[in-house]
C-alpha cells in the first residue's frame, strides 16, 4: 500500500491509499468546490457508475446538489476493491471534514472473491486499522461461466473495522445506500453464485449495525433494475436518486 496523489479540478490535490489506481471507465474524481471545504463527499464503488456515466446514480447526484447550490466532492471506484476501508483512509489522510457522507460501501466488502483478489483488501485495512483485523474465510466451490471451478472466500472482520468506522460516523452525518437484494432465479447471463446472496446480507446487516449512520434501504431488485444483480439499470438507478435526493 502506497499513497498515490491525484489532482481534482477545482480542488486540492488528493491521496489514496493502494497498490494503483483503478484504470476503467467507472473511475470518476470530480468537484465543484471553490475552496478546500466541501458540504457533501459522494463516494461509491463501481455501482456509482455502471456501464455509462451520463445514466449513473453518480451524475444524478451530481447534477441534483450543484442545483441546490452545494459543493460536492464526488469519488468513485478509485481502486478495483473500493470497501470502506477504502473510505477510511481516504477521509484520514486528506483530513478531510465534509458536512456530510454519502456513500454504498459495504457491498464489496462481503460478497465473495477469490483469496489472491482479497489479498488487496486486507491491505487497505491494515493501513487503515492493523494487522488481524480483516481476515478469509472459505465460501464455496463455484463453476465460472467458462466451466472453470472456482474456490470463493468470504471476508470477516473483528470488532475493531466497525469501531474504526465509527470513528467517522459519530462526527460526520453519514447516509449509506444499502444494497437491494436480488433473487437467485433472477435471469441474467452470468449465474451468481449462492455466497454471492449471503453476502448481500452481510452488507446490509453491517451497514445497519454502524452507530449515527443513517441506512437507506432500497426494495428488491429484479432484471428491470439490475442487468447483472450487481450493477442498476436506468430505473434502478432513479429509484435509488429519489431515496437520496432529499439529502442532497
Amino acid at each position: 500500500m502506497k499513497a498515490i496523489e491525484l489532482n481534482c479540478q477545482n480542488f486540492r490535490k488528493l491521496k489514496v491509499i493502494g497498490s494503483q489506481i483503478h484504470n476503467g471507465d467507472d473511475f470518476i474524481f470530480k468537484s465543484n468546490a471553490k475552496n478546500s471545504k466541501i458540504n457533501l463527499l459522494i463516494f461509491l464503488d463501481s455501482r456509482g457508475v455502471g456501464s455509462d456515466f451520463e445514466l449513473s446514480l453518480a451524475k444524478k447526484v451530481i447534477n441534483q446538489i450543484a442545483e441546490n447550490g452545494l459543493s460536492y466532492l464526488l469519488i468513485c471506484r478509485p481502486l478495483n476493491l473500493t470497501t470502506w476501508a477504502t473510505l477510511l483512509n481516504f477521509i484520514n489522510i486528506n483530513e478531510l471534514n465534509p458536512a456530510m457522507i454519502i456513500t454504498n460501501m459495504g457491498f464489496v466488502d462481503f460478497t465473495p472473491k477469490k483469496v489472491a483478489i482479497l489479498k488487496d483488501a486486507i491491505e487497505q485495512v491494515e493501513f487503515s486499522i492493523g494487522k488481524g483485523v480483516a481476515t478469509t474465510e472459505f465460501a464455496e466451490h463455484h463453476m465460472s461461466f467458462s466451466g472453470e471451478v472456482i474456490d470463493l472466500y468470504f471476508m470477516n472482520y473483528s470488532d475493531k473495522y466497525k469501531k474504526a468506522i465509527e470513528s467517522i460516523t459519530n462526527k460526520i452525518p453519514t447516509v449509506i445506500i444499502n444494497t437491494p437484494n436480488v433473487p437467485k432465479d433472477i435471469c441474467i447471463e452470468r449465474a451468481r453464485p449462492d455466497s454471492f446472496y449471503i453476502g448481500l446480507n452481510k452488507t446490509n446487516e453491517f451497514n445497519r449495525s454502524i452507530n449515527n449512520a443513517k441506512t437507506l434501504e432500497v426494495p428488491d431488485f429484479d432484471k428491470s433494475l439490475t442487468y447483472d444483480a450487481v450493477h442498476w439499470t436506468k430505473l434502478g438507478n432513479e429509484i435509488i436518486f429519489e431515496k437520496i435526493k432529499g439529502y442532497l
